[in-house]
C-alpha cells in the first residue's frame, strides 16, 4: 500500500456517521521517519537520512536497510519498492527483504514517481504531459522484466488485477480503474475533484478536492454505488464558514471493511487526527488526537492502523515519529496515582510531581491550586513542577486519560506551606 500526500491548502469537515472516541489498545512508537506503509506483520518506511527501514511486528525488530534518497515505500509480501534518487536520477528501487538483492527501474520514472505494488506488478506515474494536463501510467511485471504503459493518468494504486488511476480529461481528475487481464476500464467518480486513489476488492476510495482540502467517497465495482465516507457541504453552524468538511483528504488507504484517513482541523464533528471508518457500520472512530494543521499519512492492514507525520506539508508536528495501532487489542482506563519529592515546607514552596499511573495515558490533567488562582492547573506529562507561593494546605488532583476513558485521583490537603 502506498502513502500519498496532495497539495491543497484549505481545511474544516464533518464526518458521515457519528464519531466516538477508540476503545482500542493504544499507539506504540516503532521509530522516526515518514510515509509509513504496511503489509502483514512488517511496516516499511524512509527516515530523514533517505534510509529505508522494515519493521517487523512479531519479532519487534526494526532493520535498516542502507541507503539514500529514498521517499515513498510500498509493500507486498517480502516485496519493498520506493522512490530513490540516491544516483542522483530518479529511479524506483525494488528490494527482496530475505536475500537483500536489489534492482532498480529506470524506463519512465521521473521525480513524482510513487510506486504501489501488488503481487509482481508494480504501478506508478511519470511523464506529465502540459497538452493533455496528465501524467502516464506505468506498470512493470518484475517476474517477467516486462514495462507497459497502461493508460494516461496518475497516482495508480493497484489491487490483483485491478488499478486505480485518476484522468483530468482536460476537466477536472476523475477516477478510472484498469482490468490487466481484461484490459478493458471502467468510470469509478463521475463529479468532483477526484485524486488519490485506492483499491482494495471491489472498492475504490478517493479524495475529492473540489473545495478546501478534500472529503473521502467510495465507489463499489459491483454494486455500481458511491457513498460519501466523509462528507462535504454539512452546515458548520458559522455563517462565515457553512462548510465543515474538507479536510479529511490529504491521506486515507482502505483494507477489507476499513477506511483510515487523516483529519487536519477541529471543528463540532470531531478534532484533528487519526481515524477509521466501518464500512458495514458507516460509522468513523477516531483513534490519535493530533493538533490542527498536523498532516497524518495512515495505512492499514487487517486490524494494525500505522500512521506518522507527512514531510511535504508545513503544520505544527514537533516530531516525525511513527505509531502502530491494533484495533484487536482490548484497551481499559488508566489507573492514576502520583507522588511528591516533597509535601511541606516554607513558601515559595517548589514541588516536583511524577505520576506512577498505569495503563498508558496519551493525557495528563494537574490541578494544583484553587481556580480562583491565576496558576491553578497544567497539562504536563509524566511529570510537573509547581511553585507555591502563599502559606496553606493544597490538595492536588491528577486526571490522567487514554482512548479507553479517564480516572482522575485526589490527594486532599496533600501539600502544607508555612
Amino acid at each position: 500500500m502506498k502513502s500519498k500526500i496532495i497539495f491543497m491548502t484549505l481545511a474544516l469537515m464533518c464526518l458521515m456517521g457519528s464519531i466516538s472516541m477508540a476503545s482500542a489498545a493504544q499507539a506504540t512508537k516503532i521509530g522516526t521517519g515518514h510515509d509509513p506503509a504496511i503489509y502483514g506483520s512488517k511496516i516499511a518506511w524512509s527516515d530523514n537520512a533517505g534510509s529505508i527501514h522494515v519493521y517487523d511486528l512479531t519479532a519487534k525488530k526494526d532493520t535498516k536497510i542502507s541507503s539514500s534518497k529514498a521517499s515513498y515505500p510500498a509493500i507486498y509480501g517480502n516485496k519493498l519498492v520506493w522512490h530513490d534518487e540516491s544516483s542522483n536520477a530518479p529511479r524506483l528501487a525494488v528490494y527482496d527483504i530475505p536475500s537483500g538483492a536489489r534492482t532498480y527501474i529506470t524506463q519512465n520514472v521521473d521525480q513524482g514517481s510513487i510506486p504501489a505494488i501488488y503481487g509482481n506488478r508494480i504501478v506508478w506515474s511519470a511523464n506529465y504531459n502540459d497538452a493533455n494536463y496528465n501524467y502516464n501510467v506505468y506498470m512493470r511485471d518484475i517476474s517477467t522484466s516486462t514495462q507497459t504503459q497502461i493508460a494516461v493518468g496518475g497516482n495508480p494504486d493497484i489491487y490483483d488485477t485491478k488499478i486505480a488511476y485518476t484522468y483530468s480529461g482536460g476537466d477536472m481528475p476523475r477516477v478510472y480503474v484498469y482490468d490487466v487481464i481484461t484490459k478493458k476500464t471502467i468510470t469509478a467518480s463521475s463529479s468532483g475533484d477526484s485524486s488519490s486513489p485506492h483499491i482494495y476488492g471491489s472498492k475504490v476510495i478517493w479524495s475529492d478536492f473540489y473545495t478546501r482540502l478534500g472529503h473521502i467517497s467510495m465507489y463499489d465495482i459491483t454494486t455500481k454505488k458511491t457513498i460519501d465516507v466523509t462528507s462535504a457541504n454539512t452546515y458548520s453552524g458559522d455563517p462565515n464558514n457553512p462548510d465543515a468538511g474538507e479536510d479529511t483528504g490529504t491521506h486515507a488507504d482502505i483494507y477489507g471493511d476499513k477506511i483510515v484517513y487523516a483529519k487536519s482541523g477541529t471543528d463540532k464533528f470531531g478534532g484533528a487526527g487519526v481515524y477509521v471508518y466501518s464500512i458495514s457500520a458507516r460509522q468513523s472512530t477516531q483513534v490519535a488526537s493530533y493538533a490542527n494543521n498536523v498532516y497524518t499519512t495512515p495505512d492499514i492492514y487487517n486490524n494494525i492502523i500505522v500512521w506518522g507525520i507527512a514531510n511535504n506539508f508545513g503544520g505544527s508536528a514537533s516530531n516525525n515519529d511513527i505509531y502502530v495501532y491494533d484495533l484487536s487489542a482490548a484497551s481499559t482506563k488508566p489507573k492514576a496515582t502520583f507522588t511528591a519529592n516533597k509535601v511541606s515546607g516554607k513558601a515559595p514552596l517548589s514541588v516536583q510531581f511524577t505520576s506512577t499511573t498505569t495503563g498508558n495515558p496519551t493525557d495528563y490533567y494537574w490541578v494544583f491550586e484553587p481556580s480562583t488562582s491565576s496558576d491553578w492547573n497544567s497539562h504536563h506529562a509524566v511529570t510537573a513542577v509547581h511553585t507555591f507561593k502563599k502559606p496553606g494546605t493544597y490538595t492536588i488532583s491528577l486526571t490522567v486519560t487514554n482512548a479507553a476513558g479517564s480516572t482522575t485521583v485526589k490527594k486532599t490537603s496533600y501539600i502544607t506551606v508555612k
